[in-house]
């Protein structure tokens, strides 16, 4: 892309080296880009590759080191409280944490002074409730740090929520089900979570084998691992210790509705796990039909379990979620759930789109080069939308034109991306009004008249007549103001014009565009 001149400033992609976009230093840290090796036949190929990395020497360094702390926290239950306090006093950002909360408003009615030091808080809420909230926080804070995409963040969320639902449980039967209960609830979708963090490619497979085998999403876990999601956690549980009465808590149970009901005093964790678990995955909406129905089912089901109606049910989950949103301060997170995934008649597979958002972002946390966010970012266009041509241009600042650099579609004769540029000069094309106006152009016909008189002849000659093109869309991305790429799609007669959904989903690439060139740029 031209070599680097000290003389250069602002955010011009035609000073960096292209040959330093697609090589990395020797000593980076690894990154993940490929899948770890699966055998449908054989889980412990997979299970010893997430062991591996989670022991691995790069970023997540320390992630088993984290599980082994808060392994030492859920194994202290028969220590004294002066015993528990010193673990818990070595990390100084888990006691702040853990004080903030218990002089929150959940805890208030405890101690109308407040609690100063963590002995005092023992007295008071009693060193197991303490011991509990330390393991909890710790869980939260491990996966705070490495929610760097919306998948994780939704986990992470929703983890807190069914730590929260466990939690007033306790409170509804008036006394502790169980110490193991809370934080079982929470480590619930563990086996989930590890590979959405530690193999994303792989967890992208996953959802994709959901959607289009419409199987569960437990099956197909198993048909690419050969282990499913709450196995997979089990094990890794297992592996690092934690305690046996955790570990049986997060094994699923299988129920259908109307049966009766006989659960051992051992067993009463386990399936009440499985019920918040499934409790929080309903839309948290209390007057909402929907929801009130899905609880009713709930109910019904695990019947014999908790003596709470549909609408009692309801009100529990979404009282939780007001204390996680009371909470949010407090634990550093902006405590907004995703959306569910809604079919789109111009979206070929939504779940695969989110996910890969999800890896350009993940690109942008990790400091990744332009070069590859930007093919992360253009290969999910390609894979997730029915547009046929896609192209990235970029700026060049020696001769001021806009050249095309990430072309992905169908195929067009070498020299495509050559015919794609142009000059940036006083609007004389709908492509230059685009950069004039600062605004997204849409030509939903090439062949109508008006269209064709701001159309410029070079494309309708070597583009849009020879591969029968009805429509495209230009979005100049701008940045402190100034011009510095654009973004290209077009489509023809088969495929259906762009809905406000899709192009709103090429708006929110675009906003990732411009976050490359600014972290780029400092």
């Amino acid at each position: 892309m031209g070599d680097r001149e000290s003389s250069h400033t602002g955010i011009d992609l035609d000073i960096i080296c292209i040959s330093e976009l697609v090589t990395r230093d020797e000593g980076a840290p690894e990154k993940f880009h490929d899948g770890i090796r699966s055998d449908p036949n054989d889980y412990r190929v997979y299970l010893n590759g997430i062991i591996k990395r989670m022991q691995g020497r790069d970023a997540f360094l320390t992630f088993a080191q984290q599980i082994n702390n808060v392994n030492r926290i859920l194994s202290m239950d028969y220590s004294s409280a002066g015993d528990i306090a010193r673990v818990i006093l070595n990390d100084l950002s888990l006691t702040a944490q853990v004080l903030k909360l218990v002089n929150s408003s959940i805890y208030r009615q405890f101690s109308d002074k407040g609690i100063s030091t963590l002995s005092e808080a023992m007295i008071i809420l009693g060193t197991d409730e303490i011991r509990e909230l330390a393991a909890g926080l710790k869980i939260f804070e491990m996966m705070k740090s490495r929610a760097n995409s919306m998948v994780l963040r939704d986990k992470m969320l929703r983890s807190l929520h069914r730590s929260a639902v466990a939690r007033q449980i306790e409170r509804e039967k008036g006394g502790r089900t169980s110490d193991a209960f809370p934080i079982s609830a929470m480590l619930y979708e563990f086996g989930e979570y590890l590979v959405a963090l530690l193999d994303p490619d792989t967890y992208i497979r996953v959802e994709v084998a959901l959607e289009e085998e419409g199987v569960s999403r437990e099956t197909a876990a198993k048909m690419i691992l050969g282990v499913t999601y709450f196995e997979l956690g089990q094990m890794v549980a297992l592996k690092f210790n934690l305690p046996q009465k955790i570990v049986q808590a997060m094994r699923p149970v299988s129920l259908t509705a109307g049966q009766s009901l006989k659960i051992a005093p051992k067993e009463e964790t386990r399936y009440l796990c499985a019920f918040v678990y499934e409790l929080c995955n309903i839309p948290a909406l209390e007057n909402d039909a929907v929801s009130l129905d899905a609880a009713g089912t709930l109910v019904d089901k695990y019947r014999g379990l908790l003596d709470f109606d549909a609408r009692q049910a309801l009100t529990l989950t979404c009282t939780a979620m007001d204390r996680v949103i009371r909470h949010a301060e407090i634990l550093g997170i902006d405590p907004v759930l995703t959306e569910p995934v809604k079919s789109d008649p111009g979206i070929k597979n939504k779940v695969k789109l989110d996910l890969g958002i999800s890896r350009v972002e993940e690109a942008l946390g990790e400091g990744l080069s332009i070069h590859e966010i930007f093919t992360r970012l253009i290969d999910t266009m390609a894979q997730c939308f029915y547009f046929k041509q896609i192209v990235i241009s970029i700026k060049k600042k020696e001769n001021n034109t806009m050249v095309p650099r990430f072309v992905r579609g169908e195929k067009r004769p070498d020299g495509f991306g050559q015919v794609m540029g142009f000059k940036i000069e006083s609007a004389s094309d709908i492509f230059n009004n685009a950069i004039d106006r600062k605004t997204d152009i849409i030509v939903k016909d090439t062949q109508k008249e008006f269209s064709r008189q701001q159309i410029p002849s070079w494309y309708m000659e070597k583009i849009a007549c020879p591969f029968l093109v009805k429509g495209f869309g230009i979005f100049p991305v701008f940045v402190d103001g100034k011009i510095v790429s654009m973004l290209y799609v077009d489509w023809d007669e088969k495929t259906p014009d762009p809905d406000q959904n899709t192009l709103s989903y090429i708006q929110r690439f675009r906003q990732q565009m411009i976050k490359a060139f600014t972290l780029h740029s400092k």
